[in-house]
């Protein structure tokens, strides 16, 4: 593996949000210890063990965390490309790729039937409406009847169980060609942008409070070691910091 391959691999973002959460632990704990034992030595020993612990541990849950966030990521993006890529290919395509994808699928008067069922297909961006249900509950067939669409809407679903009507979405369909190893190579159009790799969970705080309340912990526990007061100082740097982290770890990017 090529420097430039090894450096693609390495999670920079991982990496600074563990060393900022260690970084924190550092503060309070060498802070606090230190106060209470008078001793600097002791104080930055256990502190670095400190550090150490909470840096593994942030590592565990985060990546942990990230993975499977970015999975779903990764899924939902090509479940929206494989969406635009079936509405906008040919029904000859369609069918196809169908045939290939349902065990003991064949053709016969132009449409698709497995061991089980009739299927009908029904690709395109806007939801299927209950009329499009109407056209399926028409076709006379002695199989039980199944439809396969991008999605559908509440009350066309509603009435596709009224009638026994299968409904298989994006979702379904996704599914079905991933394990069948069928999913497009490359989608029509493109693909759908995918979501940017440092995208963050939407929340009440901010990324842009990080900086300022770990700067105004970091100032408070300073001046810890010069007032006749020293606790109140931890005390508030150390939620000021600790807030700076969840700000960091919650946040969403503005």
């Amino acid at each position: 593996m090529s420097i430039i391959e090894g450096v693609k691999r390495v999670n920079f973002a991982l990496i600074s949000d563990v060393l900022f959460f260690a970084l924190c632990s550092f503060l309070i704990s060498f802070t606090a210890i230190r106060y209470y034992t008078k001793k600097a030595a002791l104080a930055l020993i256990l502190a670095i063990l400190t550090a150490l612990a909470v840096g593994v541990l942030c590592f565990l849950a985060l990546y942990s965390k990230r993975s499977k966030r970015l999975a779903a990521m990764l899924g939902e993006n090509e479940k929206k490309s494989l969406s635009l890529h079936l509405s906008v290919c040919s029904g000859a395509y369609v069918k196809n790729l169908f045939l290939k994808a349902l065990d003991g699928a064949y053709e016969e008067d132009n449409r698709i039937y497995d061991d089980e069922r009739a299927c009908f297909f029904n690709f395109k961006m806007s939801p299927v409406s209950s009329d499009d249900v109407a056209e399926i509950i028409k076709c006379e067939t002695k199989k039980n009847k199944c439809l396969y669409c991008c999605a559908i809407a509440p009350d066309a679903l509603s009435l596709a169980k009224d009638f026994s009507i299968d409904v298989k979405t994006v979702g379904d369909i996704y599914v079905l060609l991933k394990d069948k190893n069928l999913l497009p190579e490359k989608y029509a159009l493109g693909e759908v942008k995918k979501p940017k790799f440092f995208a963050r969970l939407k929340s009440r705080f901010s990324r842009k409070l990080c900086p300022p309340l770990f700067f105004g912990g970091l100032t408070l526990m300073f001046f810890s070691f010069f007032t006749y007061y020293p606790v109140y100082y931890i005390v508030s740097g150390a939620i000021l910091t600790v807030l700076s982290a969840v700000s960091l770890l919650f946040g969403q990017s503005s």
